[in-house]
């Protein structure tokens, strides 16, 4: 098995943004929240926000051999492909709201 350091994410260089991007923002920093049209954003993201910004990380992996219960994995893959993401991202979630590990 892999050996990973824990936390030792490594961040994607994103491009810098350009003059009018950087202004778009100045602009949108500005406007006051009344003025801001939810109308085309779902009531419910099917991905918690905190997913979006571990996207944007290269998590270092390590490869292990589990079991699973059938009825979690079925819940994993109702979305089709990537259900192992959805797993690790399942886990991030859990262990950044502090749920507790115990044994059953």
């Amino acid at each position: 098995m892999k050996k990973t350091q824990q936390h030792s994410y490594k961040t994607i260089d994103f491009p810098p943004l350009t003059d009018e991007q950087k202004k778009e923002l100045e602009y949108l920093d500005k406007m006051p929240d009344s003025e801001i049209d939810y109308s085309d954003i779902p009531e419910h993201l099917d991905t918690p926000v905190v997913s979006y910004y571990f996207k944007s990380l290269k998590v270092p992996k390590t490869d292990i051999h589990t079991k699973i219960d059938n009825d979690n994995l079925a819940w994993l893959k109702q979305g089709g492909r990537g259900y192992q993401a959805r797993l690790n991202n399942v886990i991030r979630w859990a262990r950044l709201n502090n749920c507790p590990i115990i044994q059953m």
